[in-house]
């Protein structure tokens, strides 16, 4: 896709709720956020009215044509998405995906994204379940991939040398960047599983690589997230804003990785050092996590 002829910039959100009064309704309720989210989530399969063919062309690509690239062992796929199904996998890289194009659309910078060469970091890339999908919808950046676990790492490295450069990283920082390299950062499902004092430290490391400037999209868990737990537990988050949960943690990885979960409010406090906090979008990607929009200071 040619980053000066991006579908994604013609659809009209406008023509869109025209063209479907009911979603008129359903956004005056709070049913949907905005129109772009409705269609890529169930007005792509309803085939609806008010869409180029150039945007439902690309949104069917990466929806439902099987790329070239190889998929990870199903091993690798169990470790990164708790399922060992490829189509779940699948699914949820291109969902992931278009999840965050959605945001950037909502906050109307969607076009950082079709402008010129960026430098982009997957900060958690795993084994590039997300990774892959963006890239072959704007192949023209220069991606790099980081990840704690290095035999997803390695993997990418011999087998998706082609989509950028994949590194593996400590458990705590530095990174192997310079300050002020990316343009563009997110990071899918890894503050959702920080104890808080590592989580200030890579906010701090995330600052230091981010341009100023740059937009990142970090998810946590949020209340809706939270387990069947005590009222002691509970009553912990409602405090104090953030809640660490240990549970068995999970094969492969260190056991510092277990459940996070984040009040906005607490986000809002502490994560400003670091970043201007645009927007959360609650329960933003997969229905599930929430999605933090920040831009660097």
């Amino acid at each position: 896709m040619s980053m000066n002829n991006n579908p994604f910039m013609n659809f009209d959100e406008i023509a869109y709720l025209e063209l479907n009064p009911d979603l008129v309704e359903a956004l005056r309720h709070g049913t949907i956020r905005t129109g772009w989210e409705h269609f890529i989530d169930y007005g792509f399969y309803e085939d609806r009215k008010g869409v180029p063919r150039s945007v439902f062309n690309d949104i069917k690509a990466i929806m439902d044509n099987e790329l070239t690239l190889p998929y990870p062992p199903e091993h690798l796929r169990q470790r990164v998405h708790g399922a060992k199904t490829l189509r779940s996998f699948r699914n949820v890289g291109r969902v992931v995906t278009l999840n965050m194009i959605s945001a950037l659309h909502k906050i109307g910078k969607l076009k950082i994204l079709n402008e010129g060469k960026l430098k982009v970091l997957d900060f958690g890339c795993g084994n590039a379940r997300v990774l892959r999908y963006l890239h072959a919808l704007f192949p023209d950046h220069d991606y790099s991939g980081t990840d704690i676990d290095t035999e997803s790492i390695t993997w990418c490295q011999e087998t998706l040398a082609q989509l950028g450069n994949f590194s593996s990283n400590d458990p705590v920082p530095p990174l192997a960047y310079n300050e002020n390299t990316f343009d563009f950062v997110y990071s899918i499902s890894v503050f959702t599983h920080l104890p808080e004092d590592m989580q200030f430290l890579w906010l701090e490391e995330l600052h230091r690589v981010a341009k100023p400037g740059a937009y990142l999209l970090l998810t946590t868990h949020g209340e809706m997230a939270l387990p069947s737990v005590s009222k002691e537990d509970r009553h912990h988050l409602s405090k104090y804003g953030y809640f660490y949960l240990k549970g068995s943690g999970t094969d492969g990885l260190p056991d510092f990785y277990q459940n996070a979960y984040h009040l906005h409010d607490y986000i809002c406090s502490n994560w400003q050092k670091y970043f201007s906090i645009v927007e959360i979008i609650d329960r933003g990607v997969v229905g599930f996590q929430d999605l933090v929009i920040c831009k660097n200071r």
